[in-house]
This record gives C-alpha cells, sequence and structure tokens, in this order.
C-alpha cells in the first residue's frame, strides 16, 4: 500500500517529488539536482577544491545514523574540516520512519543518511527520489564492484552470528542454528529485539527464504526428517516459532545483549544472537566472549549499511565531503579517518585499499547468507506478521 502511494504521489506532483520546507526554491526535483551535483547531473570527476570551499559556506549539516559512532566521526569531521555536524543516534525503524514524515510534510533536514535495512531504503526511499547515491569519483577504482554497482554507497559490510562466553565456556557450546530450539537453551537466547532492527529482522527473514538449507540442517543435527506444525509452511517459519517458545529474550539494544553474554563471572550465560562487530566492546569493557564460526547451516548473516544524501539536502557539498571522509579519506593507508570507528572485526569495508582488522579473515572465506533485498521486501510483511501473533 505504502508503494502503490508514494506512486500515485509522484504522478500527481507531475516531477516535483516533495513540495513546502526546505525544497520550496526547487520548482522540481531535476532543478535540485543540477544544483547539488547528483543524480543525473553527477559529473565525471569531482572539483574536490570547490566541494571544500562549498561545504564550509553551508553551515551545519546533519545526520541521521543507526550508529552510536556517528558522534566519532562526526568530531573527527569537524577536526578535519571545521564544519559543525548535529547527529541523530537512531534505531533503524525510528530513522526511516522519521525520515519517511518529514519528508512527506515538506521537511528536508537529513544530509546524510547512515543505515541499514536495504529491501526498505532501496524500494520506499531510493527508487521514490528521497536518498540519492554519491561515491567519490576518486575512489571508484578502489572499490569491490559488488559495492560500485549497489544502488546507494554502500560503507560497509557486517555481520549477524551468535556469540558465547568463552570465560565460561572452553569451547563453542553449540554446533548448529537448530541447537537454540533445544530444552536446555530455554530462556538462554539473547537478542535485540528484530521490530527495532533491520539486521535483526532479515537475518531471521533469511532463514526462512532458506528453508530448504533449515530443513537439512535438521534433518543433520537429529537425525531424522523435521515435522512442521499445522498451518507452519516451511522449516525457516518452525525454526523461529521454536526459537520463540523457548522463550527467547529479546533486549532494547545490542550493548545490553553483548554485556548479558560477556560479562564474566556468570554461572550459566546465556548465548546472544547479535552483530560480530560488538567484540570491540570486549578489551574496552574487560569482558570475555567470541562468535561461533562452525555453525550449520550458515555461520550467520550478512548486513549492508549504506550511505546516502537526502533529497533537497541544504547542504550537498557538506554531504559529499562527509561521505567521503565516512569512506575512510585519501590516505586509508596512513589513517582511516571517518572510517576509523568501524575499523573492527566483524566489519568489512568495501575499499580494497582498506586492510582487514588483525585476526579477521575475508569476507569472502565467510560463510554467511546475503540480504536479498527484493525477497526481503517482498516478504517482509508476512514474515513481521508471524513474529507478532506468536512472540
Amino acid at each position: 500500500m505504502k508503494r502503490l502511494i508514494l506512486i500515485i504521489l509522484a504522478l500527481v506532483l507531475g516531477g516535483t517529488l516533495f513540495a513546502g520546507g526546505k525544497a520550496e526554491s526547487w520548482a522540481t526535483s531535476a532543478e535540485w539536482e543540477e544544483w547539488a551535483g547528483l543524480g543525473q547531473f553527477s559529473p565525471e570527476e569531482d572539483d574536490w577544491d570547490a566541494i571544500e570551499a562549498a561545504a564550509k559556506e553551508e553551515g551545519t549539516l546533519t545526520v541521521y545514523s543507526i550508529s552510536s559512532r556517528v558522534f566519532e566521526f562526526a568530531r573527527t569531521f569537524y577536526k578535519e574540516y571545521g564544519i559543525k555536524v548535529e547527529a541523530s543516534d537512531l534505531t533503524t525503524p525510528a530513522l526511516l520512519e522519521k525520515l519517511m514524515r518529514e519528508q512527506e510534510a515538506g521537511i528536508f533536514n537529513a544530509d546524510v543518511v547512515f543505515v541499514d535495512d536495504i529491501p526498505t531504503v532501496y524500494n520506499e526511499f531510493y527508487y521514490e527520489g528521497r536518498l540519492f547515491p554519491f561515491v567519490p569519483s576518486d575512489l571508484k577504482d578502489v572499490i569491490i564492484d559488488e559495492a560500485l554497482d549497489a544502488p546507494l554507497a554502500i560503507h560497509h559490510y557486517g555481520s549477524r552470528g551468535i556469540a558465547y562466553n568463552t570465560d565460561y565456556y572452553s569451547e563453542p557450546p553449540i554446533d548448529s542454528w537448530w541447537d537454540l530450539t533445544r530444552t536446555e537453551w530455554k530462556g538462554k537466547i539473547i537478542m535485540k529485539d528484530p521490530m527495532n532492527s533491520g539486521a535483526e529482522f532479515n537475518t531471521f527473514a533469511t532463514f526462512i527464504q532458506h528453508h530448504v538449507d533449515m530443513e537439512e540442517a535438521y534433518q543433520d543435527e537429529f537425525g531424522e526428517e523435521l515435522v512442521k506444525r499445522d498451518g507452519i509452511p516451511n522449516a525457516g517459519y518452525e525454526f523461529l516459532l521454536r526459537l520463540m517458545e523457548n522463550e527467547l529474550i529479546l533486549m532494547a539494544d545490542s550493548g545490553s545483549v553483548m554485556s548479558a553474554v560477556a560479562s564474566s563471572g556468570q554461572s550459566a550465560p546465556p548465548l546472544g544472537i547479535l552483530g560480530f562487530s560488538k567484540l570491540r566492546t570486549i578489551e574496552e569493557e574487560r569482558m570475555s566472549a567470541d562468535f561461533i564460526k562452525d555453525l550449520t547451516p550458515v555461520t550467520g548473516f550478512r548486513t549492508t549499511t549504506i550511505m546516502a544524501i537526502g533529497a533537497f539536502s541544504s547542504h550537498p557539498n557538506a554531504a559529499k565531503l562527509m561521505i567521503k571522509w565516512m569512506y575512510g579519506g585519501d590516505n586509508p593507508r596512513e589513517s582511516t579517518a571517518g572510517y576509523k570507528p568501524f575499523h573492527v572485526i566483524g566489519n568489512w569495508a568495501v575499499r580494497t585499499d582498506i586492510a582487514e582488522p588483525e585476526g579477521q579473515k575475508p569476507l569472502s572465506e565467510m560463510n554467511f547468507y546475503e540480504e536479498d533485498g527484493d525477497w526481503l521486501y517482498d516478504n517482509a510483511i508476512g514474515v513481521r506478521d508471524f513474529w507478532l501473533e506468536n512472540q
């Protein structure tokens, strides 16, 4: 329904996708694109001297982000260029809802958007002209093809998997995702609420997409065929139902999940489903945890985090400068610039000239499911309704 409403809106406005607010000075999106040097008016080569000079005249830059690390790269950006940044740290659903409501009301505050959940972002924002891609022309030679061909600029790939307390367990206590449904793990599986996170939601939706793998993994684990309940369409849904019935614990944020899993001195610590990059907090907070690498049918789920420029941004040059900073700047071998907060185990840069964090395998060697944007977008409502009905 939302897609239909957006299409009707575009047709009624006849090329002027939005009206009011900061867009009042632009008769059409095309006029803004030409002024901003984006979309169909993107130059073949960026003039960074001109971009930086214009950026410093534009004023405070506004960034909507799903990561609290926005405050770190915003601080270093200001230190580098003297451009102030107004940063917001939001959950994925809250960020996308805020962006949609503002733009529909003719308010175009967001200059840079840093977010995951690419099925929704691509279908409801990029394809509708609400977000614009920007990849610095001088970085295209060092960005991997998959990221270069994506609709919007990919900042990094992340992951979701299962973490365990290494202080308590001398080795991984499970070897299959189906182990999470065993009675011995009842009430001892913890994760961020999927209704507040696109990455967590898409992780479980992808298990449903790969239900054939899940059915085979069940038989391998238990030595018998999976018997699904009446009305359950496939092994992916059966897995999700059994996981919820095993008293899955939901938390507000990933930091709380990692603390619950990795805190020292526990007698029976839970397992946690969360992003690999949370390992960065282990040494900082003197905790003990690792992710289970050898799991069937897969180690986990690969996530995608994008960065884009909001439609009718009043600070497009500052936004371009920020995106280049977030990519890692000009000399990543000497300094990863704004990418530094993300240069940790569990994140994979899309630039070939940024080395993997020490101890991390290349992404090509990881056994991850990948996001299928079209499938996830077409099936998300069904998965969401199933979750809400059974949690």
